[in-house]
């Protein structure tokens, strides 16, 4: 009977509740539709449907589940059950062994199969298992962090093979009892059933030099390593007086050789090293993390500041960007001297510049000018918006972003960075670990049974062990993006001090209204008023209003960092925000208006001295000129309408200028029927020539 068919049958036999519970867990199996079980098992054995599970295992249903694949051979119809997997999973239990195949049955990873032909009659009421025909290729070449079988790597490798029989016969003089071998099969029979042997293990490593089992424990995770540049193949023989402990296991066969540079180690060698078993840290529960304990007050203070502070950045940051746009890179992504420009306009570090263009890109603040390949800030509703409102915009742009900002900076494979907004910060996974950092802080939290007024913080590593314990096939994408969405998370107010704030609980739970409400209600109200001091500078004490923020940025100079910034106020920004249009009695009403103090009289001189003496001199832009003693041509010249777009502005009664250089100028005027006379003026620079 094929595995397929045997599955179907299997499915088949079950009830409408177990079909229920299967499909629930597997939905991948019903989209689409299947006419029968035999297309239901078929679907349930490909290989994606079977990985997309396994992502969903917990640390000891997959540790159960590799055991299973281990023991197991559906050819020889050699099944398994709990009492047969004891053995082999240190710590285990039989009861709750079956409680955990019976989970893996339920998730069809597993079929029910007829105990082996060489079963004890005490275990003939028991249930037996066989795994489904694609399981060993979804779990990948080395389940369990073991490596091939002998008789496997005498085939694959040929030329240790054919080292196999020697090495035999050279244990067999040094006095280990072991069978005798003239084939490289019967070598790797002998050797095996040598090593799976604990006397025979325990005279083999009886004189093996010191760190030979610490060696052999590195491999826990997998059994492939590289060779050390000290250790060589020609001193891995038996009769090296002082080997190294690679060249030691390698002349015995404990450790086979790949190629020049790397080696394997054998499944039966990996278990012995662990005990003669296969699974050698079976927990049932997962690890109880140590937290430390964060006074409620400071985390949300922590919590609430940053919120406040992030949105204030993002609100210069697009100022920044309006006034001039940020450039791109020709590979993409925003050069390390342009995000150090940046910096300097937001006086903050070339890390924290870099999140912050992720997060306003990520929320749509921030656009790619397609025909200039500049990041412009987007017109939008920003600026109207109230904090809370603001804030609900990037977390949940953060929340769902396919990218990982905190990847910006990491060193690339083929050299050079990740740059800020380039495509190689891009991960697909990052939703799914953002949800299930918060979800896991989340439970934790709510697990937590501290003193109450006090909330556990978790470090990364705590954290990311917990997560691997519920997903450890996850465990590389857990380790890599972990640390930097925690130090997003707590950018964003979700967590402060490294305790999960009550804003992160609602945003894991769902509940975004809720969340912002609470952030609404925590944060102040923003102020409409500062306070001018006579040393030329105003202080903003807390969070102003944005259109207030605006103004009185456009006529000062921001210093320092936080809500309660110093601007300070020059010449210069005066002269700037008379260039924008602004007027010396509107500038000094609005500091009466919105100062809690007095407008000091050094300031005042300086508005009033500043603007009567600007505009004395006027520069504009022109790249001809027309003149003509004839004022009324002239005239009529200008109310021409054809000749707008020319930009002609008039200088003096007889001299026009235009923005149109001399030769267009001269062409159009032709065009419209007047005959303007024009001579190219030579170039005053001289033009220097190179002698051969």
């Amino acid at each position: 009977m094929s595995a397929i068919r045997a599955l179907a049958e299997d499915l088949a036999a079950r009830s409408d509740d177990q079909l229920r519970e299967l499909l629930a867990a597997r939905p991948d199996l019903i989209l689409p539709p299947v006419p029968d079980f035999q297309a239901l098992a078929a679907r349930a054995s490909t290989r994606i449907s079977v990985q997309r599970v396994l992502e969903k295992l917990t640390s000891p249903e997959l540790q159960v589940l590799e055991a299973v694949d281990l023991t197991t051979n559906e050819d020889s119809h050699l099944s398994t059950t709990a009492s047969w997997l004891k053995s082999a999973i240190a710590g285990s239990t039989i009861k709750a062994l079956d409680s955990i195949l019976n989970h893996l049955h339920a998730l069809a990873l597993l079929r029910r199969a007829t105990p082996h032909p060489g079963a004890p009659k005490a275990d003939a009421s028991r249930r037996f298992y066989l795994p489904v025909a694609v399981l060993g290729e979804a779990l990948g070449a080395y389940p369990a962090g073991l490596g091939r079988p002998y008789s496997t790597l005498a085939v694959q490798q040929p030329e240790f093979g054919q080292r196999l029989v020697g090495i035999v016969e050279g244990l067999r003089r040094t006095g280990i009892a072991m069978e005798r071998a003239d084939t490289p099969v019967t070598a790797a029979h002998s050797l095996h059933h040598l090593v799976s042997d604990p006397a025979g293990w325990a005279a083999l490593m009886a004189d093996a030099p010191p760190q030979t089992l610490d060696l052999l424990r590195r491999f826990k995770y997998s059994p492939v390593g590289a060779i050390p540049k000290k250790a060589a193949m020609g001193r891995a023989v038996l009769d090296n007086p002082s080997p190294t402990p690679v060249e030691w296991l390698m002349a015995r066969g404990l450790l086979v050789p790949l190629d020049a540079l790397h080696v394997e180690l054998p499944r039966p060698v990996g278990q012995a090293s662990r005990g003669h078993v296969i699974v050698s840290d079976f927990k049932l529960q997962p690890p109880a993390p140590v937290t430390r304990r964060v006074p409620d007050s400071v985390r949300d203070n922590a919590a609430f500041g940053a919120v406040a502070e992030t949105l204030r950045l993002v609100t210069e940051l697009l100022a920044a960007a309006k006034s001039t746009p940020i450039s791109t890179l020709r590979s993409g992504g925003v050069g390390v001297r342009e995000v150090r420009r940046v910096s300097e306009v937001l006086r903050i570090d070339a890390p924290a510049t870099a999140w912050l263009l992720e997060l306003a890109a990520l929320s749509g603040l921030l656009s790619l000018d397609v025909t200039t390949s500049r990041w412009c800030a987007t017109e939008g509703t920003w600026l109207t918006l109230d904090r809370h409102e603001q804030w609900k915009q990037l977390a949940r742009a953060w929340l769902d972003a396919d990218r990982a900002p905190s990847l910006v900076g990491s060193p690339l494979p083929g050299g050079g960075a990740v740059n800020a907004l380039g495509a190689e910060a891009s991960r697909p996974d990052a939703p799914l670990v953002r949800q299930r950092a918060l979800g896991m802080l989340a439970q934790l939290a709510a697990e937590d049974a501290g003193e109450s007024g006090t909330t556990g913080a978790l470090d990364t590593e705590a954290l990311v062990s917990s997560l691997t314990w519920h997903q450890p096939r996850l465990q590389r994408r857990f380790a890599r993006l972990v640390p930097g969405i925690l130090k997003e998370a707590a950018q964003l107010g979700l967590l402060g001090s490294g305790a999960l704030t009550d804003l992160g609980a609602a945003v894991a739970a769902g509940d975004w209204d809720g969340a912002a409400q609470r952030l609404r209600d925590a944060l102040p109200e923003p102020l409409n008023a500062f306070l001018l001091q006579a040393d030329l500078t105003a202080v903003a004490p807390g969070y102003l209003e944005p259109g207030v923020a605006r103004r009185l940025a456009s006529i000062s100079d921001a210093e320092g960092q936080g809500p309660a910034a110093i601007y300070r106020f020059s010449a210069a920004s005066v002269r700037r925000a008379l260039d924008s249009g602004q007027d010396a009695a509107g500038i000094l009403e609005f500091l009466h208006r919105h100062s809690a103090t007095e407008v000091p009289q050094p300031l005042k001189y300086l508005v009033e001295d500043t603007a009567a003496r600007y505009g004395r001199l006027r520069v504009g832009a022109a790249a001809s000129y027309l003149r003509s003693d004839d004022e009324e041509g002239l005239s009529g010249l200008l109310a021409d309408p054809r000749t707008a777009s020319l930009g002609l502005v008039r200088l003096s009664p007889t001299v026009v200028g235009s923005v149109a250089s001399a030769q267009e100028l001269s062409y159009a005027l032709r065009e419209l029927g007047y005959s303007p006379r024009w001579k190219a003026v030579p170039a005053r620079w001289p033009v220097r020539t190179r002698t051969p």
